[in-house]
């Protein structure tokens, strides 16, 4: 798997690759999610670290998401929050990183609550940004960083972390990059 694949609006993800992800299941708050296999591991690893080192709890809200789902949930947003919402913050079938398995959308246990919703979510930077500092360690980034909408064309996401491998997550946190920029060179 190249886990440093460039999924977004110019660079869609073809069927082909998705099938050749090796997606196995995660479950947690009595769901079921789907993540890459090595990236299930890191995740793992990552959230126990969380939780002993910061005291926060997380949990993945989104993982891994098929084309129909993409779909789905991007008519869901666009009725809930409005089609220009959508715009900043759902990726178009085919342009989402979640396809690949690598993507985890975080969700935050505070006061024994799982938070919801991305307005519930932005209220907690706080705990985010406390969690970021472990990313590199376990091969993920933030991969829509305050600053950088110029060039991921997508709005800040706090929740939204990518796994990349350790050494290209130690390498874009002390370069302070986005995937775009790192890529850039080879494209």
């Amino acid at each position: 798997m190249n886990y440093q694949l460039l999924i977004n609006k110019n660079h869609p993800i073809c069927e082909e690759t998705i099938h050749k992800i090796d997606l196995v299941p995660i479950v947690e708050r009595n769901m079921v999610f789907y993540l890459e296999r090595k990236v299930r591991k890191k995740y793992l690893k990552l959230k126990k670290k969380v939780f002993h080192k910061a005291g926060i709890i997380i949990a993945i809200d989104s993982g891994y998401r098929s084309i129909e789902e993409q779909k789905e949930i991007l008519s869901e947003i666009q009725k809930e929050y409005g089609i220009e919402y959508a715009r900043k913050y759902v990726s178009q079938p085919y342009k989402s990183e979640h396809h690949t398995g690598l993507a985890i959308d975080l969700t935050l246990n505070i006061n024994g609550y799982y938070l919801e919703n991305n307005y519930e979510l932005e209220k907690h930077i706080t705990e985010f940004k406390q969690i970021y500092k472990f990313l590199p360690y376990f091969g993920f980034i933030l991969r829509y960083p305050k600053g950088k909408e110029n060039m991921t064309e997508i709005s800040f996401e706090p929740w939204h972390i990518r796994y990349v491998g350790v050494k290209t997550a130690k390498y874009l946190k002390k370069n302070n990059q986005v995937l775009e920029q790192y890529k850039k060179k080879y494209l």
